[in-house]
């Protein structure tokens, strides 16, 4: 499916596009590269069902090689989502910067102090009133 565009050219009083007109010409372009056999999300190795004439030692090499894909994007997608390990990747980063370079390290750390001090008066002059 193609995503939807994005026209900064269009001019103010222009009508914007109908995201329905556009969902119907993406399926109708892919419906036309589809019956061309020009899809490129179906090139003959991800094509559905075994490739013809295909041993069972090849396809379960076939299924082996799959799973270990499979296995591999789901951990990229959860190291993706991991809280804990973007913040042993963020303690790696200000460790790395601080060793090459203390001045911005320090300076950000002084300015959280500084905003995290106003906050907290703000909101003590805020409920004493």
């Amino acid at each position: 499916m193609t995503p939807r565009s994005t026209d900064g050219d269009r001019s103010p009083g222009a009508a914007k596009p109908d995201p329905r007109d556009e969902l119907a010409r993406a399926r109708a372009d892919e419906a036309r590269a589809d019956s061309a056999g020009v899809s490129p999300d179906k090139d003959a190795e991800n094509a559905d069902g075994p490739r013809a004439g295909a041993s069972i030692p090849e396809i379960e090499l076939d299924l082996a090689r799959t799973r270990e894909e499979f296995a591999a994007t789901l951990d990229a997608i959860e190291d993706k989502l991991s809280v804990p390990a973007h913040a042993r990747r963020l303690k790696a980063s200000v460790t790395r910067r601080l060793d090459t370079d203390p001045k911005p390290v320090v300076a950000a750390a002084a300015a959280g102090t500084v905003g995290v001090v106003a906050l907290v008066a703000g909101i003590v002059k805020t409920i004493r009133r």
